[in-house]
């Protein structure tokens, strides 16, 4: 590899490490934030009744330890899903050789894909041939193009527990392909950059600034 190359996958990995450094720092500080505001309520509902006995305070409205404990485990499982995928990106970076291995990351409901889904290219040259379907089944997985109206809908039902699961990956490859044809080329070459910075590889298509 070039010095040239080193120098700049140097500066990618120096500036993802940053960018891990500034999240840990929000997510402490959220979760610190968050645990003050629902201690400084709790002691005020306490002094406004004092005697929850005669019905003034209903105890549901008071945060319990393990609400607490819940808060601060769920904010930690979200700081390591961070971290994991920080981790993972920084070592996508050096990924520029064709049989190079590419590290699959979590997507924001934390499922990871296994060697077991054939859907997630292995390999960086598994990756830049992608098909547009299969290229759409991963962005989807990710997150990397909008809903469309059917799937928004489908979406909202998921989220108010109407249906039990949503997994893209399931999806017919009808289904996908007749997705596909409202994005132009162009849009699906963006859609694979997208992919690709989301991954944190430095394989690109088309026309791209970064």
């Amino acid at each position: 590899m070039a010095s040239k190359d080193i120098i700049a996958l140097q500066k990618r990995i120096d500036a993802l490490e940053t960018i891990v450094q500034k999240q840990n720092l929000l997510i402490g500080k959220t979760g610190k934030n968050m645990l003050e505001m629902q201690i400084e309520r709790t002691k005020s509902d306490l002094t406004r009744y004092p005697n929850t006995n005669k019905g003034g305070l209903d105890s549901g409205d008071v945060a319990t330890n393990e609400d607490l404990v819940q808060l601060v485990a769920e904010l930690q499982g979200e700081l390591n899903n961070i971290e994991e995928r920080s981790i993972r990106r920084m070592a996508n970076a050096g990924k520029v050789q064709s049989a190079d291995a590419i590290a699959p990351l979590l997507n924001a409901d934390g499922d990871v894909p296994t060697v077991k889904d054939s859907w997630f290219p292995k390999t960086v040259q598994e990756f830049e041939n992608l098909t547009d379907i299969e290229l759409f089944r991963l962005a989807k997985f990710y997150e990397r193009v909008p809903l469309s109206g059917k799937e928004h809908e489908k979406y909202e039902q998921y989220l108010e527990g109407k249906l039990e699961t949503m997994k893209i990956t399931d999806t017919k490859d009808e289904d996908l392909r007749d997705q596909i044809k409202n994005y132009s080329p162009d849009q699906i070459d963006d859609i694979f950059n997208e992919v690709a910075r989301y991954l944190g590889l430095p394989t690109r298509r088309g026309v791209y600034e970064w």
